[in-house]
């Protein structure tokens, strides 16, 4: 079963032509029983929870949402957004990158693995799928796949599908529940006869039964669920939204705040030696040595700060088309 599927991808030998191609993710598979097990509760259940007029319009919602969901998600698993020129070559076994021979995997928009001329700067070498995505995005495992231009829209139509979808379902469990606490005539015929209550007796006025609870439960834990899912879904669909208002790429938005996290490192690793040596009071004589020391100490540890902040600029700098093969890829 670890050859079908796995959480820690490595590099495969051939490229990942889509999201179907062997070895799987866990997290695509649990994905699609997701969506399975929602769209059977949704539609056996839920939808017969409401009454008539609700019920119809229910059906015909979660038709569209579903249907529309259902078409973006194998739209954007299973185009491939690999350049042009990739697309038109034949599966070969791509060869392990040579270090020593080369700096990086794309120079002067050369692929040494694909051996493709890359049509854009944006165009990166993704490690997982071993090919080179023109305007590389991130590589989603809950699709087992690259986002690029090229499936970008399905994606982005995908995540705010699944976001109506998990808002319909929670707004339809919070209305049943106030139903439940407030007028059960509101419920469809068959939940009224569900939840009746036949073994109370009559003159006990109570509508809290063990079937009564256990529907009132399930509804505020499949509203619970809806909700977590909901607010995930739109967390990630703001953050699209908001980097393509700044007109950048998911990868270019972490690399970007990298290289900005790495410098305010520095700057407060300046500041704080800045500070240290102003607090020293003036001296000479023997003393003069300590000034000396720290002075030193303080030189080289601003060096070496120095040191990595030019490594860091070097592998994620103002040149985003060189990729390091070995890097972790930008995830979702």
């Amino acid at each position: 079963m670890h050859k079908c599927c796995g959480t820690n991808q490595r590099k495969i030998p051939q490229r990942r032509v889509n999201g179907l191609q062997l070895p799987l993710n866990w997290y695509q598979v649990v994905c699609w029983l997701v969506i399975v097990a929602t769209a059977i509760v949704n539609f056996v259940v839920l939808i017969n929870i409401q009454f008539y007029e609700l019920r119809l319009a229910s059906f015909v919602i979660y038709a569209v949402l579903y249907s529309c969901h259902l078409i973006s998600h194998v739209a954007a698993l299973l185009l491939d957004p690999a350049e042009e020129d990739l697309r038109k070559m034949e599966l070969n076994t791509i060869p392990e990158f040579d270090r020593s021979v080369h700096a990086h995997v794309i120079e002067n928009g050369r692929c040494h693995l694909c051996n493709i001329n890359t049509s854009n700067k944006k165009t990166k070498h993704c490690g997982l799928c071993n090919k080179c995505v023109y305007h590389f995005d991130h590589h989603c495992k809950w699709l087992n796949n690259c986002v690029g231009r090229r499936n970008y829209t399905a994606f982005v139509i995908c995540v705010a599908s699944a976001l109506l979808l998990s808002i319909y379902t929670t707004s339809l469990c919070i209305i049943d529940v106030i139903f439940f606490l407030t007028n059960m005539g509101h419920l469809s015929k068959y939940v009224q006869n569900y939840i009746a209550c036949p073994m109370i007796p009559k003159f006990l006025i109570t509508k809290y039964c063990p079937r009564s609870v256990a529907f009132l439960t399930f509804l505020i834990l499949l509203g619970l669920c809806g909700f977590v899912i909901a607010c995930a879904l739109l967390h990630l669909l703001c953050f699209h939204i908001y980097i393509a208002v700044l007109g950048v790429s998911t990868y270019e938005y972490i690399v970007q705040n990298s290289n900005q996290d790495a410098q305010h490192k520095c700057n407060m690793g300046k500041f704080y030696f800045i500070k240290k040596k102003s607090k020293e009071p003036a001296s000479s004589g023997p003393n003069e040595n300590v000034s000396v020391i720290d002075s030193g100490v303080s030189n080289l540890i601003s060096i070496l700060i120095n040191k990595e902040i030019v490594k860091a600029k070097n592998k994620y700098g103002p040149d985003r088309n060189k990729i390091y093969p070995g890097d972790e890829n930008i995830i979702s």
